[in-house]
């Protein structure tokens, strides 16, 4: 059975519509920002070859890792 995981506290800070990286063990914000192109690059320079990736919602909604 899969773990869902809150990760609302790790989102807490990321503006609304940014795309996030987020390190493979969903403990860490690797990097955001408004283009996923200069998310993907600031991930891996910092060592996060394959992050998990999302978008934040414009809106309040519920964001779940799968």
């Amino acid at each position: 059975m899969l773990e869902v995981k809150n990760i609302s506290k790790l989102l807490a800070n990321v503006p609304r519509g940014s795309w996030v990286a987020i390190s493979q063990d969903e403990e860490r914000l690797i990097a955001y920002g408004a283009e996923l192109s200069d998310v993907l690059k600031r991930a891996k320079e910092k060592g996060e070859q394959d992050p998990i990736v999302t978008r934040v919602p414009e809106s309040d909604s519920i964001t779940l890792l799968v």
